[in-house]
């Protein structure tokens, strides 16, 4: 008989490193990597009921564990969200296969795991860390899959890096852009301002985004600021993808649009950055927005 704790367990219906869903069947892998063996149910519904049980069990264990790292954590390092994904890695020119990968979400920060950590110190050792306001999470369409797992989502981090991962379920996948989005709120609220260095007009600048006044515009040879926009101003923006941007903001005044072009060579983490800004500010004036999601 094989005993599996369910703490830093995970369940999983998929063929080891595969994309191929077992037929009305299941496994459960422990964090020593002990295997439950696969489980064969009568039928789907049976599958669904011991699923949703066991999920439950594990979960109730994460929630215990986050409750009590949190106890420890000042307020700006707290642990919002714990789950194990599958991440798609490239084995070799032909082969590619899904790794069991353990992701958090915790201060401004998502970590990705090979082994959960057992305590706090092990956090510090997490070699794939990206701050959460500097990278972008998107849930993929059917038709942007590119093999048979479903519930897929990739995390693209500002200095280019793109993670290709996989959930259990579409709810999975929806708990996460939930505690996504809240962990951004949070780390957005804590962090209060971001400069990026950029050229504006052929002057040395600095474009900074602040959770309470929106964009100013500072030169630097005369240090004064050039422009203030709120948020709510903006109305569009586009780039080129590598380090010109344009950003159209309505004047309160004459409710025309006013065009700001800058150069930024962090351009893709300042558009990230843009976007957690905007995210954390409509969270801020608009409670329900974090309750949509």
């Amino acid at each position: 008989m094989t005993s599996i704790p369910l703490l830093y367990a995970y369940i999983t219906r998929y063929m080891a490193g595969t994309d191929k869903l077992r037929p009305n069947a299941f496994e459960v892998i422990g964090v020593d990597g002990v295997s439950s063996g696969v489980v064969v149910c009568e039928d789907t519904r049976a599958l669904a009921e011991w699923i949703q049980s066991i999920s439950e069990g594990i979960n109730s264990q994460f929630r215990q564990l986050i409750s009590k790292w949190n106890k420890m954590l000042i307020p700006e390092d707290q642990i919002f969200h714990v789950c194990w994904c599958f991440e798609k890695i490239q084995v070799n020119r032909q082969w590619q296969a899904w790794r069991a990968k353990f992701l958090a979400l915790k201060g401004s920060e998502i970590y990705l795991f090979d082994t959960p950590p057992a305590d706090l110190r092990d956090w510090n050792n997490c070699e794939r860390v990206s701050k959460v306001y500097e990278s972008m999470f998107r849930i993929l369409k059917d038709t942007e899959l590119t093999d048979d797992r479903q519930h897929c989502f990739t995390i693209q981090t500002g200095t280019g890096g793109s993670i290709y991962l996989s959930l259990e379920s579409r709810s999975d996948v929806l708990q996460l852009e939930k505690a996504w989005y809240r962990t951004n709120h949070h780390a957005v609220n804590f962090l209060k301002s971001k400069t990026f260095g950029c050229n504006w007009r052929g002057r040395l600048s600095g474009l900074t985004l602040d959770i309470h006044v929106g964009f100013s515009l500072y030169d630097s040879e005369t240090r004064n600021y050039m422009w203030t926009y709120r948020f709510s101003q903006l109305k569009g923006s586009s780039d080129d993808g590598k380090s010109k941007l344009k950003l159209l903001f309505q004047n309160d005044t004459t409710k025309l649009i006013e065009t700001r072009e800058i150069e930024c060579t962090s351009l893709q983490t300042l558009l990230f950055c843009i976007h957690a800004f905007l995210s954390a500010k409509l969270a801020s004036v608009d409670p329900a927005f974090l309750h949509n999601f």
